[in-house]
């Protein structure tokens, strides 16, 4: 079952800030599972909604990541920052402040890749199921993902439901395969 509720629009604490990040990775674990393939991606418009979102959800990673680098900027100006191993704050943080630069262009190329595949994608529908007289073997036609039915349309061209398949047998043979039972006689 799918958990369709929001977030809180603002965090309280710092445990509730951890805990919209993790549900983030839980939400992309999800996602991962449900594009795998039917039942929870069959629709072309399904895919295009979930190239949006992560469009616009990467969009918004580069201000997460530009806000933690300003957090930590604040607190180093405060003087309220340590180290574990004694090593100067500044460089640490002036590294982590190179990274995050390097993440957010990353985000933002994502985001971009992300809006220009699910642009592509606008037009593409899903095709109504064949008819029968639509099928394969009825238009002399074969589509790319009819290969499967073509080739087993040339060994059965037609259906297995077909009453001329197999003609009934005449009465006298008929007669001469249908055994009966006697009643009240004991099977041998």
């Amino acid at each position: 079952m799918t958990d369709h509720r929001q977030a809180p629009a603002t965090a309280r604490n710092d445990d509730q800030t951890a805990d919209l990040a993790s549900d983030l990775y839980e939400h992309v674990r999800q996602l991962n599972h449900a594009t795998a393939g039917p039942p929870s991606l069959t629709l072309p418009g399904t895919a295009y909604t979930v190239l949006g979102n992560l469009s616009a959800a990467t969009y918004g990673l580069d201000q997460v990541l530009d806000q933690i680098n300003r957090f930590f900027l604040r607190e180093l100006q405060a003087g309220r920052l340590g180290h574990d191993q004694a090593e100067d704050v500044a460089d640490v943080l002036s590294r982590h402040g190179q990274a995050l630069a390097e993440a957010r262009q990353h985000a933002r190329a994502l985001c971009t890749a992300l809006s220009d595949a699910q642009a592509t994608i606008n037009a593409v529908h899903s095709r109504t199921t064949h008819s029968p007289e639509a099928s394969p073997t009825t238009d002399g036609r074969t589509r790319v993902d009819d290969v499967g039915v073509a080739a087993a349309a040339n060994d059965f061209p037609r259906p297995i439901t077909d009453p001329t398949l197999l003609a009934p047998p005449l009465t006298s043979e008929r007669s001469r395969f249908i055994r009966t039972r006697r009643p009240n006689s004991p099977e041998a």
